[in-house]
């Protein structure tokens, strides 16, 4: 994450940074990306980026949680958890969304390249049986979309078959 120096930026330079690191995690995989290409473009210099991040990965894991919370932020108040018409609707508004957005690119790399590379953050609290399930189905169901969007529709139809059998 990122360190306090760059917390304390001004909006403007935050956000010229953010968008050098969106374009670089969206042309480049983790693997792929290059601090020089990101300094190039967000206008700083290599000492400033270290200053701010310890490394790549962490600008990536900062970046992945910009992304995250703005891809989520419509879907706060969400569906309950068991309301199966609800939750496919949302998915299939999440992809809309996701594909719509400046993130599509980014996802893309995500999924095909870029989510295993990373540690997984560990959930605050356990959730239910029930909660784990679903929200396994929702985001590989979301992944296979992004991945595959003629067949959205199928996607779909299957994760709401099985979410029916799973909460009945």
């Amino acid at each position: 994450m990122p360190t306090s120096t760059f917390e304390k930026l001004p909006n403007e330079k935050k956000e010229r940074i953010n968008a050098a690191l969106l374009k670089e995690f969206s042309a480049y995989s983790l693997a792929e990306a290059q601090v020089a290409r990101i300094v190039d473009d967000a206008e700083i210099s290599r000492g400033s980026f270290y200053k701010y991040f310890n490394d790549i990965s962490d600008a990536y894991r900062y970046e992945f949680g910009q992304v995250m919370s703005s891809l989520h932020a419509p879907f706060k108040q969400g569906a309950s958890a068991t309301d199966v018409t609800e939750i496919v609707r949302m998915v299939e508004q999440f992809v809309s969304e996701s594909n719509r957005s400046e993130y599509r690119e980014f996802m893309r790399l995500y999924y095909q390249r870029n989510q295993y590379l990373l540690p997984t953050d560990i959930s605050p609290r356990t959730p239910t049986e029930l909660e784990w399930a679903s929200s396994v189905l929702v985001h590989q169901s979301i992944k296979e979309i992004l991945l595959n969007p003629d067949q959205q529709t199928q996607y779909l139809e299957r994760l709401e078959r099985v979410l029916q059998q799973l909460f009945h």
